[in-house]
């Protein structure tokens, strides 16, 4: 192990030589290292522009799949997982396997809300515009113009955000809803995916018990009905976003 890592760290290493070399006018008779002048400014702008480049190819991701295909595909997995757990809904179906189906399914809830966030904003300038304004009224961070010109503007400052935003807190996917919606999320299956993701917590974190140390006697019958509140709520939150990326654009002139 010890020697591959090593091997990938020298492949890693000769690929940013190569790319100072190349990017600099830098011969190839002359040793490139710690000693060469300004070998760290070197350094920083090579990492800077493989992160930028990691960037770019994410974002891209969005601009290839479509927002109501991310969502397609997220059904297609819930009803996989629907498929994992025994239909007759057995109370001896393995925990384990009652574990892993319940927390993945909140898993690729949160994923697909952020997914479908970014694809529409990337898509709908008009839904970006929303982004942008909605999280500079909630927003307490100040950014610099430097921060500006780092970002690529205002909408780089605004996805930023949004990557860093976790969707397993339903108070930020409703935030983020009501920003892109202009209305208020129908909270009729809040509190409940509040008490799912709690769980999803505690299976994941806590091996299955509370914060008291009860463990949650997880059945065939709770995984179906969260997977049911799952899907309901996520066409609350598609459809929300889809009527108003789709709505028609008011020009003012």
């Amino acid at each position: 192990m010890g020697s591959t890592k090593e091997w990938m760290m020298e492949q890693e290493n000769e690929a940013m030589i190569q790319w100072m070399r190349e990017s600099y006018n830098i011969p190839d008779d002359v040793d490139i290292d710690e000693d060469y002048p300004g070998y760290s400014g070197m350094v920083a702008v090579y990492e800077h522009e493989l992160q930028r480049e990691e960037y770019e190819s994410s974002m891209q991701w969005y601009d290839d799949h479509p927002y109501h295909e991310i969502y397609n595909a997220f059904c297609g997995r819930i009803r996989q997982l629907e498929g994992m757990v025994t239909q007759d809904k057995n109370p001896f179906t393995d925990k384990m396997i009652l574990q892993m189906v319940y927390a993945h399914s909140v898993t690729l809830f949160e994923a697909m809300v952020g997914d479908i966030i970014k694809a529409c904003v990337r898509k709908f300038p008009h839904m970006m515009e929303k982004l942008v304004l909605g999280i500079a009224e909630t927003t307490k961070e100040k950014y610099s113009i430097k921060d500006i010109v780092k970002h690529g503007g205002v909408n780089g400052i605004a996805l930023s955000i949004l990557n860093e935003s976790t969707f397993h807190n339903i108070g930020v996917v409703n935030q983020y809803v009501n920003i892109l919606s202009g209305n208020r999320l129908n909270g009729r299956y809040e509190s409940k995916m509040i008490q799912l993701a709690m769980m999803r917590h505690d299976f994941v974190h806590r091996n299955g018990a509370n914060k008291a140390g009860e463990y949650h006697q997880l059945t065939s019958l709770m995984v179906f009905e969260a997977l049911e509140i799952i899907s309901l709520y996520s066409v609350d939150v598609f459809e929300a976003i889809k009527k108003s990326a789709e709505a028609p654009v008011v020009v003012d002139f």
